[in-house]
């Protein structure tokens, strides 16, 4: 017998209609467990009919108990996905005469009024638009009616704070409509009985684990960079050897396939890449979040039809768009984490029963161990777990309010009783609760009568609830406009737009090149030019971290590959790995240099400190977010010995330190290693100082409605916000989200424990290794950096000379003004008392000419190390002050050579992007 016997006739007779002949395993699993009304989480690879899984049998239950609408809600975390889905529900809607409608941010009001009088049976939205539709009067009748909510890829919104939102909502909406059925539908993760407890809280809830029908193909390939070919597309891209020879790669494989998907790790590589290929002339399209809803759509529907060959895409396409058919998914550079990979290369495989084939192509030393590791564990089905977020103070905020606006006097015990059932808020305690209540009647957000224990709403309530529907972080964002054809192309980022972009800059969007005509309040108008030279956008977007689990599976094959140096085996490796010869000769060399320069190889269990001139790597196997956290307490712990800010960079295996000073080994046994049951102190009382701490501290407030979500964050001094949230729920939840999420106190612990323990061993040498050096290049150039820098630089050139810089006078301390960098003088003079000891401050450094007597030591150290800057170098100092991030300590690092005018500039540029990856853990006292 088959599942689809426990439908009705004409779904059957339909299914027959559509070619569907027998049962995928999700299909079989799931249909009987939905139609008898079970809570349901469905786990199970992409493009193996998850969806009609879980519809049918609603479609089923709505014509069999004739359901009133609104009977149902299927939420998808993204627009795109909707368009996808609707196609779908709507085809099989209007053969079973069941209303499918769609509801999201762009739904025009004629049809919200439309769906207020005439609800659909089945509603597909967004969790966002769920929030919109919860107070109000019309549309919760509706919503009392429902009995199926089905949650569209609940992974991707586990994990965030949209998904934290969600899932009160979903309690919300229990009050109205009583307990209805959940079923979630989630890729392949490694904790899904956690998952399951985010679906449902306490609710018994049933996991069907369907896992993937068909296999894994991974191959992991190095290119060969020696190849004739090589040289054509060197020619034509004017990249070096290395990165031509994966262009030439990847093109050749989407020549081989009919659809190709090429996934990148950040949009800035996409846009890249891109632009590469468009001077190849291959057919290879890119798409990513920043492009234009219109863009995608349409890039989606070429890749679909067999427009184009293949596709460069980020990580909004791992979840289930639906582009048809793929043969192969390449994967440029490591994917970072086995669900990335597992979910990236699930796209491709015609049929449920099909291996999906993936190739990773790499060529640094870290990405070939790292994607040994990866394919390793997606293998052996080795997930990374889903970390659900706790207690977010931010998100119960709003949701309170949304409560509110449903019923007015609500009762303590009644809220608590509503927020506690949600999985997130399950260990809430009653004191927390209250705190929360307090600070949002101060906010004047709500009124919180704590005598009657009832929470009443007020004018303000509405207001903030509306304009913090999305958990989403604020970011002011610009759109991009053709002039010629009126199109909006893109979005770019306010820090983008701030650094670049102006009237005549040129930058890369759809792998094409663009010169900008206007910049006009939020809105940018350009016009498509012929030149391969531009700047790659800011896009939104964060690192992808690799995880503690996978760094310390790559610090093992570091240390099984040391043990085989000696006696290589490369026929029986090759049987083991599918790799390439190539990549496992690169990383052999690499290994044997450490081995015959009588240096000890870095792994799991063994740490090397080396010590430079000026910098100090720590070889570290213990990932991103752990290397982070350590990282941070050794630069706190070494600004506090020194005096002055050390400069800190990451990557999953090392931390660099760029110290102010050579400092002996001795000393950095002083600060390193840390105790365990110190690491917290330590980074609790640094991070405050960061501009980490200090962006996080306004995105809570923004959310927790303490802090206008449209107020300008640069008018905010730490000092001030520090004042204001001490021992409030939102300072806590901005330390917690830091500790927790951007960093991983609690394996950074554990990692600390073992070198306590001496289970992790420690070699402190006096020089830097070829392991140690190797981070330094880690990530390929796709930039050819003679062509695309003589733009990049002219723009920097222009922006740094239109800055506005504060001069003031050392000697007599009694002159200073503001002008624009271009006006300065080559060597400045004070003209009340004739000295040329000048320093050159940013404008909004007023504060310290004020406070001249009252500054410390070390301010007024740096302030005269920036005057004798100017005077050694006069208006070129003044230019190089005033780039991002450069101080005294930078701006020397530029002139150390005397460099000539591009040279200078250059330097500033590397200066400006080192500090824009290093500058949320710098300290801002």
């Amino acid at each position: 017998m088959s599942a689809f016997d426990h439908l009705n006739n004409q779904i059957q007779k339909t299914l027959r209609k559509k070619g569907f002949s027998s049962t995928t395993s999700p299909q079989e699993k799931a249909i009987p467990e939905v139609i008898d009304g079970k809570n349901l989480l469905l786990v199970s690879p992409t493009g193996t009919g998850k969806t009609e899984a879980v519809v049918l049998p609603i479609f089923n239950l709505i014509k069999e108990k004739e359901e009133k609408a609104i009977s149902s809600l299927y939420i998808t975390p993204l627009r795109a996905l909707n368009r996808d889905i609707v196609d779908r529900l709507k085809w099989w809607g209007k053969r079973l005469d069941i209303d499918v409608q769609v509801r999201h941010g762009d739904t025009g009001s004629t049809k919200r009024r439309k769906q207020a009088k005439n609800p659909p049976d089945l509603l597909v939205t967004t969790p966002e638009t769920l929030q919109a539709i919860l107070p109000g009067s019309r549309m919760i009748k509706h919503l009392s009616n429902v009995k199926h909510v089905v949650i569209d890829e609940i992974h991707d919104l586990a994990e965030s704070k949209r998904g934290i939102q969600l899932s009160l909502g979903l309690e919300r909406l229990t009050e109205a409509a009583g307990d209805f059925q959940r079923i979630g539908l989630s890729a392949t993760v490694g904790n899904p009985n956690e998952i399951s407890d985010f679906l449902t809280g306490e609710r018994k809830c049933n996991v069907i684990n369907s896992g993937a029908s068909g296999s894994y193909d991974f191959s992991i390939n190095m290119p060969d960079k020696d190849k004739t070919a090589v040289e054509e597309i060197q020619k034509k891209t004017m990249l070096d050897k290395k990165i031509s020879s994966h262009i030439f790669e990847i093109n050749e494989l989407v020549k081989q396939n009919k659809s190709v998907l090429i996934f990148v790790n950040t949009r800035e590589a996409a846009e890249t890449l891109s632009s590469r290929f468009n001077l190849i002339d291959s057919n290879i399209g890119v798409h990513h979040g920043s492009l234009s809803k219109q863009k995608r759509i349409e890039i989606e529907k070429e890749f679909k039809e067999g427009k184009i060959d293949g596709l460069i895409c980020t990580s909004s396409m791992e979840l289930g768009i639906d582009i048809g058919d793929v043969d192969l998914v390449i994967q440029y550079n490591s994917p970072r984490q086995v669900f990335r990979l597992v979910q990236r290369v699930g796209r491709s495989g015609h049929e449920n029963t099909e291996t999906s084939r993936g190739q990773i192509i790499t060529s640094t030393f870290d990405d070939i161990l790292e994607s040994i590791t990866i394919t390793s564990k997606a293998q052996n089905n080795s997930l990374e777990d889903i970390k659900v977020r706790e207690n977010c103070f931010d998100v119960l905020s709003n949701q309170i309010c949304g409560l509110n606006l449903n019923k007015d006097n609500l009762s303590f015990n009644g809220l608590y009783n509503i927020v506690t059932r949600a999985y997130p808020f399950l260990k809430l305690t009653e004191e927390k609760l209250r705190t929360v209540l307090s600070n949002m009647d101060e906010y004047n957000l709500i009124h919180y009568d704590e005598e009657e224990d009832i929470i009443h709403k007020i004018g303000r309530t509405w207001k903030y609830y509306y304009s913090n529907l999305s958990m989403i972080p604020d970011e002011k964002n610009y759109s991009v406009k053709d002039l010629t054809s009126g199109q909006t192309l893109a979005s770019l980022d306010e820090s983008f737009v701030a650094s670049f972009a102006e009237e005549g800059a040129v930058f890369i969007a759809q792998g094409k090149m663009w010169k900008i005509i206007t910049i006009q309040d939020d809105e940018i108008e350009v016009e498509e030019i012929k030149d391969p030279q531009g700047t790659i956008p800011n896009w939104v977007g964060e690192e992808i971290p690799v995880p503690y689990d996978v760094a310390i599976k790559v610090g093992k094959i570091r240390k099984n590959l040391t043990n085989k140096i000696d006696d290589i085996d490369y026929d029986n490796l090759l049987e083991e790995i599918d790799i390439n010869k190539k990549a496992l000769e690169k990383v052999f060399r690499l290994i044997k240099k450490q081995k015959d320069s009588e240096y000890p190889v870095p792994t799991n269990d063994r740490i090397l400190i080396e010590k430079g001139n000026d910098e100090v790597i720590i070889n570290s196997c213990f990932g991103l977010k752990v290397n982070k956290t350590i990282g941070q307490a050794i630069t706190s712990l070494l600004t506090s010995k020194l005096g002055s800010t050390v400069g800190l960079e990451v990557d999953p295996y090392r931390i660099k330190l760029d110290l102010p000073k050579e400092i002996t080994i001795r000393s950095l046994r002083e600060v390193f290693p840390i105790k365990p049951n110190q690491l917290r102190s330590i980074l609790e009382l640094s991070l405050k100082n960061t501009s980490l701490f200090k962006w996080e501290l306004v995105k809570v407030g923004k959310k927790f409605g303490s802090i206008d979500k449209d107020i300008d964050h640069s008018t905010f001094s730490i000092e001030r916000l520090m004042e204001a949230y001490k021992d409030t729920p939102i300072y806590e939840e901005a330390m917690k989200e830091i500790l927790n999420h951007k960093l991983d106190i609690e394996r950074a612990r554990q990692v600390l424990e073992r070198i306590e323990n001496k289970d992790i061993e420690l070699v402190y040498l006096n020089e830097k290794t070829p392991i140690g050096k190797a981070g330094r290049k880690s990530s390929p150039d796709l930039i050819s950096p003679d062509r695309a820098d003589k733009s990049i630089l002219d723009t920097l050139r222009n922006r740094l000379l239109n800055e506005k810089t504060l001069l003031f006078c050392l000697h007599c301390k009694d002159w200073n003004i503001k002008k624009r960098v271009k006006r300065v003088k080559d060597k400045p003079k004070c003209p009340k008392c004739n000295s040329k000891l000048i320093a050159s401050l940013n404008p909004w450094e007023e504060d310290k000419i004020t406070n001249i007597n009252n500054l410390s030591k070390e301010e007024l150290k740096r302030l005269h190390k920036n005057a004798n800057m100017v005077l050694s170098h006069g208006k070129k100092s003044v230019i190089a002050l005033s780039g991002n991030g450069i101080g005294p300590r930078a701006a020397s690092r530029i002139f150390k050579n005397l460099p000539e005018d591009q040279e200078f500039y250059k330097k500033i540029l590397e200066e400006e992007r080192k500090y824009a990856r290093t500058k949320m853990f710098w300290d801002e006292t």
